[in-house]
C-alpha cells in the first residue's frame, strides 16, 4: 500500500492544516445540524476527498455516541470498516472527469430515490465536480433543490469558479488551504519515524518544499526516494534526493539569479544548458528562481518576516536587494512565469528559458554597445592583466573598514592609460557637483550599475582617484568589476574631461539615503550648477 493511502487520516483529529474545516464540521456533527450538500474547494493534495470520506464515515457511523455529542467515527462498526476499505454500498464516489455527461447524472437521479442498503444515509462524493457539463449541472440542480431525506452530496473541486452559482448557493462551501511547510514537515517526520526511514533533515526539507503544500505529493516523493535504500541502515542524503527527483542544487539557482542580476548572459545560458542536459526539472528550477525573487520583493517591501531564511541566505538576499531594482525583479519574475508555462509544450525544452535570458539581458547588451560606440575616441589600456578587485582591511575613522580597489591603484602603478585618438580633453577637476551628471550618464547606458551607484555616496577625490563609499562588501565588488569600472570611468571622462580611477570603501555604518533624500540632493546640486535662486 502506498504511503499516502496508508497514512490517510481516519479521524478528524488527524487532519492537518484545515482547522477551520475540522471545527465547523465537528460542531455540525455534534449538534446534528448538517447540510444535505457540501462543496469542498481547494488545491490538489489539501485533503478534500479525505475529509469527504471522514464526513461520510461519521454520518453513517453506528458506534458514534450521539447522546454525548461525539463527532469522531469509531472505525470499528461495519459501516466505518466498509468505507475505510472502499466498498460501502451507501457511499458512492463519482469521478466527474470521466462521468461528466447528462446521462450519468440522469442515472444518478434515478438511483438516488432508493433508500440506503444498510446505513442511515446514502452519500454521493463527486470528485472534480467542475468537470461536469452545463447540461449535467442543470440535471443535478433539481435534485439539490429537493433532495430525498436520506441523500447527502459532497462535491470536491480544485476550480470552484467553474461551478455554476446556482449550485454554489444550494450547498455549504468550504475553502481548503495549501499546507504550510511546517505542517508538511510534521507529517513527513511522523512517517519516517514510523517507517524507520533514515534521511537527512535537508533532504526532508527539500521534499517538503517541492510538495508545494500538497500532503499527497510529499508522501509520494518520500516513498520514491525511500526506494533507493539498500537496507534499513542506509541514510538518504540530500544529493540522492536531488538526483532522484531531478532537482537542481541551491547553488545553481543562486548562480542563475545572480548572473541575470549582473546581466551576465553567457554564464546564465551555460547554466540553463547544463541543467537541461543533466535531465533536471526546468519547471522546478524556474519555481526555485521565482521563490528567490519573491523574497527579494518582500525585502524591498520591508516584509522579510513573511518568509523563512537562514542566516547565510538572509544575508545574501539583503546584499542582492541593495543593487537590484524593484523593476528588474518584477521583470525577471514576469519572464520566468511566462517561460514556465511554455517549457512543457516547447519543441526544445530549454528554449523558453533561453529566450527569457536573452530578453532580460538584451537591453543591457545593446546599451553597453552603444556606450562603447559613443566613447570610441577614448581607448582604455590596462597595463596590469589582473584588472579586478583587490580586498584589504584598512582603518578608517577609528573603525576597521574593508576596501575594494581596482588593482593597479597605487601611485607608482601605471593603472589605466587613456589616449585620445583625435584631440586631448581639457583637464578639469572633479568634485561632488559632477557626481549627479556621472550617475545620469551611467544610468543611460547601464541600469543595473546605476541601481548600485544609487546607494553609493561620494567620499572624496584626489588628482587621479575618486572614492565612493558603500555599505556592503558585495556591493563594492560588483562596482569595481572590470566591466563596471570601465563604464563608470568612461562616464567620468565624458563629464569632466579628465581620467580618474575609482575605488570603493566599504563602511558597514553607512546610512543609505532614501529616494526622497536623493532627489532633493540632485535638485540642490542642479540649482547650484545653474545658479538658480530660491
Amino acid at each position: 500500500m502506498s504511503l499516502y493511502r496508508k497514512y490517510r487520516p481516519q479521524k478528524f483529529e488527524s487532519l492537518i492544516g484545515q482547522n477551520h474545516v475540522r471545527q465547523t464540521l465537528s460542531n455540525a456533527l455534534s449538534s446534528g445540524n448538517f447540510s444535505h450538500a457540501y462543496i469542498f474547494s481547494g488545491p490538489k493534495g489539501s485533503g478534500k476527498t479525505t475529509t469527504a470520506r471522514l464526513l461520510a464515515k461519521a454520518l453513517n457511523c453506528t458506534g458514534r455516541e450521539l447522546s454525548l455529542g461525539s463527532f469522531e467515527p469509531c472505525n470499528k462498526c461495519r459501516s466505518c470498516k466498509e468505507i475505510t476499505a472502499g466498498h460501502s454500498m451507501d457511499m458512492i464516489e463519482i469521478d466527474a472527469a470521466s462521468n461528466r455527461g447528462i446521462d450519468e447524472i440522469r442515472d444518478l437521479r434515478e438511483k438516488i430515490k432508493f433508500a440506503p442498503t444498510a446505513s442511515k444515509y446514502k452519500i454521493y462524493i463527486i470528485d472534480e465536480c467542475h468537470m461536469l457539463t452545463k447540461e449535467a449541472f442543470n440535471a443535478l440542480l433539481k435534485t439539490l433543490e429537493e433532495p430525498p431525506a436520506h441523500a447527502i452530496f459532497i462535491m470536491a473541486t480544485t476550480e470552484a469558479h467553474k461551478v455554476p452559482p446556482t449550485i454554489l448557493s444550494r450547498a455549504q462551501v468550504f475553502d481548503f488551504k495549501k499546507a504550510n511547510l511546517q505542517d508538511i514537515l510534521k507529517l513527513l517526520n511522523k512517517v519516517v519515524a514510523e517507517e524507520s526511514i533514515k534521511i537527512d533533515d535537508e533532504a526532508l526539507h527539500l521534499i517538503g518544499r517541492l510538495s508545494f503544500g500538497a500532503f499527497r505529493d510529499a508522501l509520494s516523493m518520500l516513498e520514491q526516494v525511500a526506494s533507493i535504500r539498500e537496507d534499513a541502515r542506509h541514510k538518504i542524503t540530500l544529493e540522492q534526493v536531488q538526483e532522484i527527483l531531478g532537482q537542481t542544487t541551491a547553488s545553481e539557482v543562486w548562480d542563475f539569479v545572480e548572473s541575470l542580476a549582473n546581466s551576465d548572459r553567457k554564464k546564465a545560458l551555460k547554466l540553463v544548458e547544463k541543467i537541461y542536459f543533466e535531465g533536471k526539472d526546468l519547471e522546478n528550477f524556474l519555481a526555485e528562481s521565482i521563490s528567490i525573487l519573491r523574497k527579494l520583493i518582500l525585502i524591498k517591501a520591508e516584509l522579510s518576516s513573511e518568509f523563512e531564511a537562514g542566516g547565510e541566505e538572509e544575508q545574501r538576499l539583503k546584499e542582492i536587494s541593495e543593487y537590484l531594482t524593484t523593476e528588474k525583479i518584477v521583470l525577471m519574475i514576469e519572464k520566468f512565469v511566462e517561460a514556465s508555462t511554455k517549457v512543457k509544450t516547447s519543441i526544445l525544452g530549454q528554449l523558453p528559458l533561453e529566450m527569457a535570458v536573452f530578453e532580460l539581458t538584451e537591453g543591457q547588451q545593446i546599451q553597453n554597445a552603444k556606450f562603447k560606440m559613443q566613447n570610441d575616441n577614448v581607448k582604455i589600456k590596462n597595463s596590469d592583466e589582473g584588472h579586478g578587485v583587490a580586498l584589504s582591511e584598512v582603518p578608517a575613522s577609528g573603525a576597521r573598514r574593508s576596501r575594494a580597489i581596482a588593482s593597479g591603484g597605487g601611485a607608482e602603478d601605471k593603472g589605466l592609460a587613456w589616449e585620445a585618438e583625435s584631440e586631448k580633453h581639457p583637464v578639469a577637476g572633479f568634485n561632488q557637483q559632477h557626481w549627479p551628471s556621472v550617475f545620469k550618464e551611467v544610468k543611460a547606458h547601464n541600469n543595473s550599475l546605476a541601481a548600485m551607484l544609487r546607494d553609493a555616496q561620494f567620499a572624496g577625490t584626489t588628482d587621479s582617484q575618486i572614492t565612493l563609499a558603500v555599505k556592503f562588501k558585495f556591493h563594492a565588488e560588483q562596482i569595481c568589476s572590470k566591466r563596471n569600472l570601465t563604464v563608470i570611468e568612461s562616464a567620468i571622462m565624458k563629464v569632466c574631461g579628465s581620467p580618474y580611477k575609482v575605488e570603493c570603501v566599504v563602511d558597514p555604518e553607512l546610512k543609505i539615503k532614501k529616494p526622497l533624500e536623493q532627489e532633493e540632493e540632485v535638485l540642490n546640486n542642479a540649482k547650484e550648477v545653474f545658479e538658480v535662486e530660491e
